[in-house]
């Protein structure tokens, strides 16, 4: 068997080392083949779970509609003078409240704030009688009827045989405006275990505020235990922050002073 020379190709008859012809060395040791191709190696895909971002965007208040502020991981102090600043409100503390974040949760851990937070409830809520909530632009003190507070005597003058004035049935309900100063403002006070507030039609309602409701919300007292709903409300209604801390979800809304804000998370 020959083969054949790869320069001149003359054949090269077996057993020969070179050509003949051109004398090129010939090898009749076969050449080695060609190693087979190898796959690569499987793609591995890392998926990153994604960053968190917590913020609060202004509603209403001081700061314009929309204004954004973004939450570090770890505590976020909100205040007149603290790390997320509301220096325009006098009715805010320097330090009014802080929300914790961490990862992908955050929380309102503190509110040593004279005035308090208030959360917007979502589902009829249970308050204690003395409690404020807010709706509309009104502060209002919920009592049940037997927690009235007795008006205080002026010891200076004598104390008269008795006292003037409309006999009050015996109410289960109390509601009381607060205005500025903690002056009291209109009071709605019923036999009934039902007290509705509004901007029309109600049992206190308030014509002249923009941000209420026709039908704002009800307070309804089942034996003494009272409850506040709001009534599908354009602005809902608030309760005041009490036992923290208090774990906050996408979309929460706060009212700290004159600030509604709500909270991001995403």
């Amino acid at each position: 068997m020959s083969v054949s020379c790869t320069k001149c190709g003359s054949p090269i008859p077996e057993g020969f080392s070179f050509c003949g012809h051109c004398g090129t060395p010939f090898s009749s040791a076969p050449l080695p083949s060609a190693m087979p191709p190898q796959s690569a190696p499987p793609v591995v895909e890392q998926r990153l779970e994604p960053q968190s971002r917590v913020r609060i965007v202004v509603l209403r208040g001081p700061l314009p509609e929309g204004s954004v502020f973004d939450l570090q991981s770890g505590p976020n102090t909100i205040g007149r003078e603290a790390e997320i600043s509301f220096a325009a409100d006098p009715s805010i503390d320097p330090e009014h409240l802080t929300i914790e974040v961490a990862g992908q949760s955050a929380s309102l851990t503190a509110a040593p704030g004279y005035t308090g937070v208030f959360c917007r409830v979502k589902t009829p809520t249970m308050v204690n009688s003395g409690d404020i909530i807010f709706a509309g632009e009104q502060y209002l003190v919920v009592r049940r009827g037997d927690a009235l507070p007795s008006l205080p005597v002026n010891s200076t003058s004598p104390a008269p045989d008795e006292v003037f004035g409309t006999p009050l049935p015996n109410p289960r309900l109390h509601v009381t405006q607060l205005l500025a100063g903690g002056i009291p403002g209109r009071v709605a006070s019923t036999d009934k275990t039902v007290i509705s507030v509004g901007r029309e039609n109600c049992d206190l309602s308030f014509p002249q505020d923009r941000f209420m409701s026709g039908r704002h919300l009800r307070l309804e007292l089942t034996g003494e235990q009272l409850t506040v709903s709001d009534v599908g409300s354009l602005n809902g209604t608030f309760t005041r922050a009490a036992q923290l801390p208090i774990s906050l979800r996408s979309g929460d809304e706060l009212m700290v002073g004159s600030v509604l804000f709500r909270v991001e998370i995403g």
